[in-house]
């Protein structure tokens, strides 16, 4: 057994005004043996369900569920493939899930956003569908990788309205990419190098349209620790009003290279 080398931590709060919870999300970390050993990885989701009469918690669970299966036996397949086609795969699979169920009278137009994180060593990978979000939290910036699939989005894309107007436009929660609505999704995918330091934070529209990424940096830098760092961010969501559910991930890589070392160790010049 290898020393955790990946800390990680979550909340996931029904906020005030909503009666039902319906955000699933996936925290989980194992080991996994490579080419160049054993390493410390960890697979992570927010899913933010809609539909009526509780259809969006169905869609968001199935999602979540149907995803980490399917990641599952990939990622520890005798020859499993690579990061970016076992994460498509696997969003794929949940995806017809969703839609298989929906063909259910009473969960006819059910969906889900999915932001998924798998976290291999020092290299994050990232599928996206949606309007959760991943950021990168450092001492020196936030830095939001992915980008929403929304219509406030567009607006923001083409200079109609200013992100500070996005978190309070009526129609804010219209997303134009979800898990549930056609038979073919078209995700973003990321990979991501990660240096000491970084924390990584997945959360759903009930955190990022409650609380301004500056925010969000300030309390997360401020916190003793990950587990401080996701209390705080659901209870200032919930101080703000609370309007929708809040989920939050956030991990935190050990033993990674600085990234002014990884800059030196490629620029320096040493004389022989």
């Amino acid at each position: 057994m290898i020393q955790d080398q990946l800390q990680s931590s979550y909340s996931w709060d029904t906020g005030l005004l909503r009666d039902v919870n319906e955000d699933s999300i996936l925290c989980t970390k194992f080991e996994l043996l490579t080419h160049v050993g054993i390493i410390s990885a960890g697979l992570f989701a927010v899913a933010d369900g809609m539909g009526g009469h509780n259809a969006g918690e169905i869609a968001s669970n199935l999602a979540v569920r149907t995803f980490l299966t399917e990641c599952t036996w990939r990622l520890f397949a005798r020859q499993p493939d690579s990061p970016r086609v076992i994460l498509s795969a696997a969003l794929e699979k949940a995806n017809n899930q969703v839609l298989e169920s929906a063909s259910n009278r009473e969960l006819k137009g059910m969906g889900t956003t999915f932001t998924a994180a798998l976290v291999m060593g020092g290299d994050m990978y990232i599928a996206h569908v949606g309007d959760s979000r991943c950021y990168i939290i450092n001492s020196r910036e936030i830095i939001q990788v992915t980008k929403d699939h929304s219509l406030v989005q567009q607006l923001i894309d083409t200079g109609t309205i200013t992100p500070e107007e996005a978190r309070c436009h009526p129609r804010r929660n219209e997303i134009t990419r979800a898990l549930g609505y056609s038979d073919t999704i078209n995700p973003d995918l990321y990979q991501v190098k990660l240096y000491a330091d970084d924390i990584i934070l997945l959360c759903s529209d009930g955190l990022h349209n409650t609380l301004s990424s500056e925010k969000i940096n300030e309390t997360v830098i401020s916190a003793s620790n990950i587990d401080d760092a996701c209390t705080d961010l659901t209870a200032l969501a919930n101080l703000a009003g609370g309007p929708d559910n809040i989920s939050v991930i956030m991990a935190k890589p050990q033993n990674l290279p600085s990234w002014q070392a990884v800059i030196a160790a490629k620029t320096g010049i040493r004389r022989i």
